[in-house]
């Protein structure tokens, strides 16, 4: 693994010479960014077997491959969260690319370290640098742990001992705490700590909750507010989380009765929590991100409010707690997901059922309350899996479908996928909403109305009550379209109140029956 931290006068690495790195990086234009940054990590994987490499050769490699990748990695993140989505066959293919590019990174640059722990003669000249190569591991660990949180994947415990490693490092060299410039440009000073606080705080958020674009969100508020986050050797108001920079293990939070080491560090929010309230009173007051804020991109008002509300929710000394008791289950559920499939599965139209069977899964339940299930979905035919995917449940031996959606994921050693669902109601029925004419009434052709699920209400939302909530296609609430409805041979003329959630391929409304038609 280490076979390149062996120096002599020459180097068998493809990059070892100049005039041919040049060539090779010139020629990455002729391909698109995700081969290009492909070829890039299998240049940087090359060094764990490159001979007669000197260190700062090596430190050179990497910072031409650093910056070669720059170009490739913004575009495939613009094409990751940009609008229209690429399509789930290319988010998955980005993600794999950028996460495997980013790990590569940061090894790369730890072994420059491990190079000069071993002792390495050739190493001597990178002491200078040693600060700013580990904050460059550590902020490519960042970006890996982003881009493995972007699909809910699993993150090797060996990562989380790497990182540790670095930081032991650069805390050894009394470079951990000083400032460094880490890379040229606005953002580019920092410090060692820092970017571990980055990851630290990341790794802490709760992100399974969120989809992909808060995910984003979320990765850079840890990194603008990650200088009022504190780094320390001793539990303290504040620092309610913990890292073993010796284990292989994930940050958590501080438990009873833990077992102290010297190679704990305890970490938390402490004046981040205040900055990020403030943060969002101004957003509240002013209607708008303020222009010190760097969060990559312009995003609407409310996602950046709600992601910082999750936030301050995941970093308070006390985690959230559940709303109901679960209880374990080992009933199974048929799932169906997107508003398409539930209408088909709801009106049990024969003529679609045929391949509606092969689109429909099983799963089994882990846990159940009264709002909603903890299920396992296995790794076939679950691509499509995303935090609030709209889906049709029904128990496997039951009749009545239920509407619910996805609001975490996790992913287990073998591949399975643990679906957090609230349920929003245990039974639907399907209504042909109509549109109306110029003086009130319901249109009488019902070629021209679509199919919505109307979800059973709590009694003070009855129908009795006159409020319904309804799930339509996107785009058809409106607070100034009213539509006629129809039900069990009877048709009902609905006014818009609000709406309540709204998803990919589907709103979820609230509707005032007015009187009937």
């Amino acid at each position: 693994m280490l076979g390149w931290l062996k120096s002599s006068a020459t180097a068998d690495h493809p990059l070892a010479d100049a005039r041919a790195a040049k060539i090779i990086v010139d020629n990455l234009a002729a391909q698109n960014a995700s081969q290009a940054l492909e070829s890039l990590s299998d240049q940087l994987e090359g060094l764990r077997d490159a001979v007669g490499l000197k260190a700062q050769r090596g430190f050179e490699i990497i910072d031409l491959v650093d910056s070669a990748a720059k170009p490739f990695q913004r575009k495939l993140s613009q094409e990751f969260v940009g609008t229209p989505s690429p399509g789930k066959a290319q988010e998955t293919r980005i993600a794999h690319v950028m996460a495997g590019f980013w790990c590569r990174l940061s090894d790369a640059y730890r072994l420059l370290l491990e190079m000069h722990e071993a002792g390495d003669p050739s190493a001597v000249a990178l002491r200078p640098n040693l600060g700013t190569i580990a904050a460059r591991s550590l902020r490519a660990a960042n970006l890996h742990l982003k881009w493995r949180l972007f699909r809910y994947s699993l993150v090797s415990p060996e990562f989380w001992m790497n990182a540790g490693r670095v930081y032991s490092i650069a805390e050894r060299h009394g470079v951990a705490a000083g400032k460094t410039m880490v890379y040229p440009g606005t953002w580019g000073e920092s410090s060692v700590e820092r970017e571990l606080l980055k990851l630290l705080a990341l790794s802490v958020s709760s992100t399974d909750s969120l989809p992909p674009i808060q995910v984003e969100l979320a990765e850079r508020v840890c990194a603008q507010f990650s200088e009022f986050f504190t780094l320390q050797k001793q539990a303290s108001a504040g620092c309610h989380f913990w890292f073993d920079l010796s284990a292989a293990k994930a940050p958590a939070r501080l438990a009873d009765r833990l077992a102290l080491s010297h190679t704990m560090r305890f970490f938390g929010p402490a004046g981040a929590a205040f900055e990020v309230e403030k943060l969002s009173a101004a957003i509240r007051e002013n209607g708008m991100v303020p222009s010190t804020v760097n969060l990559g991109a312009d995003y609407p008002v409310a996602l950046v409010l709600q992601t910082l509300r999750h936030l301050a929710r995941y970093w308070a000394p006390q985690p959230p707690a559940r709303k109901e008791a679960r209880a374990a289950s080992d009933e199974r559920i048929d799932v169906v997901h997107g508003l398409a499939d539930v209408l088909i599965a709801v009106e049990g139209d024969a003529d679609e059922l045929e391949d509606f069977d092969r689109r429909m899964q099983t799963w089994p339940i882990a846990n159940e309350s009264a709002g909603g299930f903890g299920a396992v979905a296995p790794p076939a035919r679950t691509d499509w899996l995303e935090i609030g995917t709209l889906l049709g449940l029904k128990y496997e031996d039951g009749a009545a479908w239920g509407v619910g959606l996805v609001r975490r994921i996790s992913l287990d050693n073998h591949g399975n996928r643990y679906v957090g669902i609230e349920m929003f109601a245990r039974g639907v029925t399907t209504v042909r909403l109509m549109p109306l004419l110029a003086d009130g009434s319901v249109h009488p052709d019902n070629e021209l109305g679509t199919d919505a699920l109307l979800l059973p209400s709590a009694v003070d939302h009855s129908l009795g009550r006159l409020e319904v909530n309804l799930v339509l296609e996107p785009g058809l609430f409106a607070p100034s379209r009213s539509y006629g409805m129809s039900l069990y041979g009877c048709r009902y003329l609905l006014a818009p109140r609000h709406l309540i959630e709204a998803g990919q391929d589907f709103d979820i409304a609230e509707f005032r029956v007015l009187q009937r038609s």
